[in-house]
């Protein structure tokens, strides 16, 4: 892996800028930067010869997101983000009153507010905490699993504690109840790899604006063929049917896949974006970029400790992922930040704690730098 080639693609580097915060938004690469500019660029200058190439582009960040997914193509929607994939299943599911949901205490809101916001059809929340180490194991989902559950919801990744959960167990689980597993993958996809057709996932949904480095306003949705039948036709518009040129007469025939979820108009210049983003983690390979990321992590979490901070985070292997958590034994965490900032750091506070995220193109001269600004 070349990583002085995969660096010289982020210009932020040559500001003095350590990123370390690819659990929120990421900086755009160049190959990003150029796809979008290109877009631009064709259909400012001749925008019906150029139609054809960008709507080709457009469909091919279907195949794009199919790959890292492990799906096929026809079953990936393209939407907005995470909430808004998850808020289709959330909407669309045909709930019975009493109908029960289970997610952790320490879900994203993307993976919480769809679920709660189904009160008016009288579905209930079941909420499983997470233990003090930051993990959830499926245990602890099983412990609340009754004969009402209809959806167990879960982050492959959590993004304030980096546990990575056992998403073939969870789905293991749901079916043996009956229910569906919903998976969030944004806090996983691009930094490691996903095969959610052999982990047998119902349902996933992503954004593209953190591990897999693109553009804000993209998202994916994973529909196994096999539950459609259980979503009623919601956020419906013109993209929604087989044939989306058919105005007069008009003809209601839906597609027959996940697609049919693609209302209307995408975000083309968006798509294009993430083509170009995710053909550029593809080139360095997803399982190197994983074990490469492993590393970086270790490495800081072994500074950490060194430094007398507390992890906050999972530490075996198996639960790991990209992200750190970690807090002062005294200092608040304003204090902190503001230190990393000064030396041109870039990190959140996340649920009360520090959050480190490096991606591969990050060194252990980058986490050293780091470590080296804590007060």
């Amino acid at each position: 892996m070349d990583i002085s080639y995969a660096r010289a693609q982020f210009p932020h580097l040559k500001n003095g800028i350590i990123h370390l915060n690819h659990a929120g938004i990421s900086p755009l690469s160049l190959p990003v930067g150029s796809a979008i500019h290109e877009f631009v660029d064709r259909m400012t200058v001749d925008p019906i010869e150029s139609s054809p190439w960008a709507w080709g582009r457009h469909i091919a960040c279907h195949d794009a997101f199919a790959r890292l997914m492990g799906v096929s193509p026809q079953d990936v929607a393209i939407t907005k983000n995470t909430a808004h994939g998850i808020s289709i299943i959330a909407d669309g599911l045909k709930w019975e009153p009493g109908d029960e949901v289970i997610f952790a205490d320490c879900e994203y809101p993307a993976n919480t507010y769809p679920w709660m916001s189904q009160i008016d059809r009288r579905v209930m929340c079941k909420i499983v905490p997470t233990r003090p180490d930051g993990t959830i194991p499926v245990a602890d989902y099983a412990n609340l699993v009754g004969p009402r559950t209809r959806v167990i919801a879960v982050s492959w990744v959590q993004f304030a504690t980096g546990y990575m959960a056992d998403i073939a167990a969870l789905a293991r689980l749901a079916h043996a109840n009956d229910a569906l597993l919903v998976v969030d993958v944004i806090q996983g996809l691009g930094a490691a790899p996903l095969n959610l057709t052999a982990a047998q996932v119902d349902i996933a949904a992503c954004g593209s604006q953190k591990w897999l480095i693109g553009p804000v306003g993209v998202g994916a949705l994973y529909i196994n063929p096999r539950v459609l039948d259980q979503l009623r036709l919601v956020n419906m518009g013109a993209g929604s049917v087989r044939n989306v040129a058919a105005f007069e007469p008009l003809a209601f025939d839906p597609k027959p896949n996940a697609q049919r979820y693609e209302e209307g108009t995408p975000n083309v210049p968006g798509t294009h974006g993430v083509l170009a983003a995710i053909e550029f983690l593809e080139s360095f390979g997803i399982d190197r970029i994983r074990d490469r990321i492993l590393a970086t992590t270790r490495h800081a979490m072994q500074g950490l400790q060194n430094l007398g901070y507390e992890l906050l985070s999972p530490t075996e292997d198996r639960d790991r992922s990209g992200i750190v958590l970690f807090r002062h034994p005294s200092l608040p965490n304003d204090q902190i930040i503001d230190a990393l900032k000064a030396a041109k750091i870039h990190v959140v506070d996340r649920g009360g704690k520090v959050r480190f995220a490096p991606h591969f193109y990050n060194t252990e001269e980058d986490i050293d730098r780091a470590l080296a600004a804590l007060p």
